[in-house]
């Protein structure tokens, strides 16, 4: 197949690592793989570096009929089969593009727990352009279809994110704990996302200044960027928790820094995947997260992890208390996580789910 992924997102984060790794092991497999996406983004450097076909264009309105030519044109001339897309702009876009082009598959990706507004727009494009949709989780399928009920459920595949184990047996890219000067018996507590709201970031700061004043040797990690970096410096400071927490931003050395934490935390109001989590389950470290969205399709609670309700600091605090105050269960929940990781989240029973999709999707009906 001739697959043509289209993102118009501008940020980096689980998203993107993953449509990284779909698109790697789709092309393994032996199929033509290109991306579509806006210029100057860490996608399109990083799909670049990686030897992908990369097309950059200027994204704007959805039916710009400069953006649609332009998509029109690179399908015509990649002779495309099939067209994934990430965001539901891509889908308007990308669809009427893919339509003038006779491009036999159009399948839009669902990586938000999201409704779908109830529109003659959605409906169009979700039900009589797209052949197919793919959504992360059953959580996220049961929004789709509760917001959506004009949708044929048997339209809809749920496939879960898979990560390679390889970064997981590796030696350590880096030593986190001599970098930030920690002493050895520092228990490591990360956080690893987009600095907003919805990632419940609040609430953890919040939780942790109990943590911090009860365990002197507890270090939180915040790895990420985002539009609240200002307001977590601020309450670093205001709370003299410069010794507890550390303020990392962007890294590329994930999978190391989470083989040497205690354990990760998730507190979202809610998720798409909530791909970190399981990150951290290759890493054999568990969970401390929210009961939202799909989280609880991933995390299973009092076995792989602990989960507690979203908004509520108190209940991440005792979380956090109960695994520090018991090491053997952090270790067993740990290697649990690290049993249903390899279960249920390898990369190569996602990208045999994606080829599956894909193919279904443009044999003749």
């Amino acid at each position: 197949m001739n697959i043509l992924f289209i993102s118009s997102i501008q940020m980096w984060g689980g998203g993107e690592v993953f449509l990284m790794d779909i698109m790697k092991g789709l092309r393994q497999k032996g199929h033509n793989v290109f991306l579509l996406c806006r210029q100057k983004t860490e996608l399109a450097e990083n799909a670049v570096s990686l030897g992908f076909d990369v097309t950059t264009i200027r994204i704007a309105g959805d039916f710009d009929p400069f953006v649609i030519w332009n998509a029109f044109r690179v399908m015509k001339k990649k002779h495309i089969d099939l067209i994934c897309t990430n965001m539901d702009k891509d889908l308007r876009f990308g669809g009427l593009a893919a339509k003038l082009a006779g491009v036999k598959g159009i399948v839009p990706s669902r990586e938000i727990d999201y409704p779908l507004k109830n529109t003659f727009r959605y409906k169009f494009f979700y039900k009589t352009i797209a052949t197919q949709i793919i959504v992360n989780s059953l959580a996220t399928k049961k929004t789709v279809l509760k917001s959506a009920p004009w949708l044929d459920e048997k339209n809809i595949s749920i496939i879960y994110k898979g990560i390679s184990l390889e970064p997981y047996s590796a030696p350590l890219a880096s030593n986190i704990k001599t970098e930030l000067h920690l002493p050895d018996s520092a228990k490591i507590i990360s956080f690893v996302g987009q600095l907003d709201e919805r990632k419940g970031i609040t609430y953890l700061l919040e939780a942790w200044k109990n943590i911090a004043a009860a365990v002197p040797d507890s270090v939180l990690l915040i790895i990420g960027k985002g539009k609240l970096q200002h307001s977590i410096e601020t309450f670093i400071e205001e709370n003299q928790l410069h010794h507890s927490i550390k303020l990392l931003g962007f890294r590329n050395d994930i999978p190391s820094i989470l083989r040497q934490s205690f354990a990760l935390t998730l507190p979202s109001l809610w998720e798409g995947f909530g791909y970190v989590l399981v990150e951290a389950m290759a890493a054999k470290i568990p969970t401390v997260a929210t009961n939202t969205s799909s989280i609880p399709e991933i995390v299973i609670n009092g076995i792989t992890g602990i989960l507690v309700e979203p908004k509520n600091s108190p209940q991440l605090a005792d979380a956090f208390f109960e695994l520090i105050n018991s090491p053997v269960k952090a270790s067993v929940m740990g290697n649990a996580g690290r049993m249903k990781m390899e279960q249920q989240f390898t990369i190569e029973k996602m990208v045999n789910a994606f080829e599956e999709v894909f193919l279904a999707s443009i044999r003749p009906k």
